[in-house]
């Protein structure tokens, strides 16, 4: 009898405790009803502080520290690493476990427990990011949350007590509580949403190449810059986030416990890069080009000395805070000389106002939350942000190269067209010129054929130089009446003056060797040069060096083409001759294309000259 009446008296107490305790903080429970499925925690206690965090016990015994907020979100703020959160729980559902979801990536360190009465109920194991300096296992769960699978007793109040060490930013979580049926298809959003960051890393990859291949065709480097930024971009929002631990970057890319911080400078360097070239600010604004080259270049040491220095404490907070506010800065800065641009009616300032203007909205928020100024997550998550950014941007880049194309275009026509007036001018005036000038001189010989010898000779001379200038008049008019001359045509310009050399000496053995397989094209100017000093060079055998025999070669050798005329003359001697005889006028030539000439001669030896040519440089102007 006396068993039934404590066991009455105690079920009694139990039951005034618990009504007391239900009204006590009625406005700070969150309550699960019968048919509860999904809960956003919005009653919530929490603690941050930036001295070292209290454990459990100490909580438990002051738990005055916690502050009550109704907010979902939960935001410390920056300079606040150590947290705790404290929810309250009063299960009247019909279920006892439970999956309670804490829904922040890159937590360092977060340890979360039951407590019932002020007694542990369950401590669960640690989990986050933990670097070597922390001297814990290297453990990452941060593709989306960290979920826990709770006990909650029925018709009771219990809590989840949270603790949480946030080093890279501040603590913003929104934490959730779930049936576990329900939860099933939170994991068919999260494949789903994982579905999309495959389909991103495929987008960002055709970008990449797309804007390499664009680089190779214009030879801009804005296209490579570009190129880098997505690369470090959506390698360190796919990769990093969701695939590989940072531990892993740390551990064999050698990028430390300030991967974020470094990862942030690579984006910053190549952002400057190609927003200083993307929107023409050496043209627009020549002094903030110079500024953002200087930044530039300060990023570039910072980031190769954080290899270095990345063991040091001090180090690693001030390239924290430096990575943070240097982007800020550069987005609100680039952003607000965008939308100068656009007055100046600058096309790409039209496309990096739209592509940034999601990534401002983020920054802001991301200010007002450093200062506790929101109350709520960042209603744009990062990878819509940046999807977006580099959909924009790569339209804008290929439309970068139609304008690029098309200006080039229009200056090739204005080019054409002047070279075709100069031609049809050179050949109208000066060529019928010098045609009168030696149908003039061939009269005057038989109008002086009793007249003195002298006078005869002299005719004949300058009958021989109008001869050349018109002949040198057609090469030019030839050369200058195209925009890239194919070997073949080099070849076969060569092989006719050999046969007009022919025939204008006796006695002299010419041969042409060639064996190039390469389709090559010359641009014009270096063409003509080429012909020119080929044509110079033969030219100077037959008048200076008594040979019997001329050889032209023309061979491939280690990507160069190399034209070598030799002859089996008296030679001269290097070291004394004065560079007469077209020499110096050969030199000159190749030199102004930027390709190579040697000349080698030896007395009775005979006389080689070379004219060697990169290959990939040939059609370059």
């Amino acid at each position: 009898m006396c068993q039934k009446y404590c066991l009455f008296l105690y079920l009694f107490i139990s039951l005034f405790t618990y009504s007391f305790r239900a009204q006590e903080n009625p406005n700070t429970v969150n309550k699960l009803t019968h048919n509860f499925e999904h809960l956003i925690i919005s009653k919530q206690f929490s603690y941050s502080t930036a001295s070292e965090i209290k454990d459990i016990y100490e909580v438990l015994k002051n738990d005055s520290l916690l502050k009550f907020t109704s907010e979902k979100f939960i935001n410390s703020g920056f300079f606040k690493p150590y947290n705790w959160i404290k929810c309250d729980f009063l299960n009247n559902s019909n279920e006892t476990e439970f999956i309670f979801e804490f829904n922040q990536t890159y937590i360092d360190s977060l340890k979360v427990y039951t407590v019932k009465d002020g007694k542990i109920l369950k401590k669960f194991p640690q989990k986050g990011m933990y670097f070597k300096h922390n001297n814990n296992p290297a453990f990452l769960s941060n593709k989306y949350a960290y979920t826990y699978l709770v006990t909650l007793p029925k018709n009771e109040i219990s809590s989840i007590y949270i603790q949480a060490v946030v080093n890279d930013g501040s603590l913003r979580v929104t934490n959730s509580l779930w049936k576990i049926s329900k939860y099933e298809e939170r994991k068919k959003d999260i494949k789903i949403r994982t579905s999309y960051l495959l389909a991103f890393s495929g987008f960002a990859s055709f970008i990449i190449i797309f804007s390499i291949i664009l680089f190779l065709f214009s030879k801009k480097k804005v296209y490579l810059y570009y190129a880098g930024f997505v690369f470090v971009v959506s390698f360190n929002l796919v990769a990093v986030r969701h695939l590989i631990s940072p531990l892993y970057i740390e551990k064999y890319f050698f990028f430390g416990n300030n991967f974020s911080e470094m990862f942030g400078l690579l984006q910053i360097i190549f952002l400057i890069q190609y927003a200083n070239h993307f929107l023409t600010l050496k043209k627009e604004y020549p002094h903030f080009y110079i500024l953002l080259r200087y930044l530039a270049l300060f990023t570039l040491l910072l980031y190769i000395s954080s290899f270095f220095m990345r063991t040091f404490d001090w180090f690693r907070v001030f390239s924290y805070y430096f990575s943070k506010i240097e982007m800020i800065f550069l987005i609100l800065f680039l952003y607000s000389i965008s939308i100068f641009l656009i007055i100046r009616k600058n096309i790409m300032a039209y496309y990096f106002v739209i592509a940034y203007l999601p990534l401002v909205f983020f920054v802001i928020h991301y200010v007002l939350t450093a200062f506790q100024l929101t109350t709520s997550y960042n209603p744009l998550q990062w990878e819509f942000v940046i999807f977006f950014e580099i959909s924009i941007l790569t339209i804008a880049m290929a439309h970068n190269y139609y304008l690029l194309v098309k200006e080039n275009l229009i200056y090739q026509n204005k080019i054409y067209n002047q070279r075709l007036k100069i031609s049809r001018d050179l050949h109208d005036n000066i060529g019928s010129q010098l045609t009168f000038i030696i149908s003039s001189i061939d009269n005057l010989k038989f109008i002086t054929k009793k007249s003195d010898e002298v006078v005869k000779n002299k005719l004949s001379e300058i009958n021989q130089f109008a001869n050349i200038t018109i002949t040198q008049l057609r090469d030019t008019i030839w050369a200058m009446n195209k925009n890239e001359i194919s070997f073949e045509d080099f070849q076969g310009r060569i092989l006719a003056f050999i046969e007009k050399a022919k025939i204008a000496t006796c006695g002299i053995q010419f041969s042409l060797n060639s064996n190039v397989k390469s389709n090559i094209l010359f641009s014009s100017i270096k063409g003509i040069n080429i012909f020119r000093t080929t044509q110079e060079a033969i030219n100077n055998a037959i008048k200076y060096a008594n040979a019997s025999e001329i050889t032209i070669n023309i061979y491939e050798t280690n990507n160069k083409l190399i034209i070598e005329i030799k002859d089996n003359g008296i030679g001269f001697n290097l070291n004394t001759v004065e560079l007469g005889n077209g020499l110096e006028n050969m030199q000159h030539r190749i030199e102004e294309i930027n390709e190579e000439i040697t000349i080698y001669s030896k007395i009775n030896k005979g006389t080689s000259i070379t004219i060697s040519c990169l290959k990939n440089k040939i059609n370059a102007v």
